[in-house]
């Protein structure tokens, strides 16, 4: 049975980056995590520095385009440093699995979805105003 996580608990102190390496490398349950607990908790840890879903979407692409290595010399893979080494330490931790092309495209995706949901949190702030 697995535990589910309440968002108080996954906005801080969640460890986002070791869910990366796990989820990249093992099928099954990790992935799982990576693509629910872990992009609910990156969004969160995201919103928090003011990250928005569009420097992370480019960001998905850039990666898609480039791989782990391009992504990991961008100067500032999003705006302020905080920020940056936020997202950064998400990259390491991806790049930590190996150079290899189904993973940096799962993390792309990962990195896709952590914009996504920023995206559907913003509307429904917006619609609730």
């Amino acid at each position: 049975m697995t535990t589910i996580l309440p968002d108080a608990e996954l906005m801080t102190g969640y460890e986002v980056e070791a869910a990366i390496t796990r989820g990249l490398l093992i099928d099954g349950v990790p992935r799982r995590v990576l693509f629910s607990e872990a992009v609910i908790a990156a969004s969160y840890q995201a919103e928090a520095l003011s990250i928005g879903p569009y420097p992370l979407s480019l960001l998905a692409r850039y990666l898609r385009a480039g791989g782990f290595t391009a992504a990991l010399d961008l100067p500032e893979p999003v705006i302020g440093p905080d920020a940056a080494e936020l997202v950064r330490g998400w990259l390491r931790a991806a790049a930590a699995t190996g150079a290899n092309l189904q993973r940096e495209v799962l993390f792309a995706r990962w990195l896709a979805s952590v914009a996504l949901l920023i995206t559907m949190r913003r509307r429904v702030r917006e619609e609730g105003n």
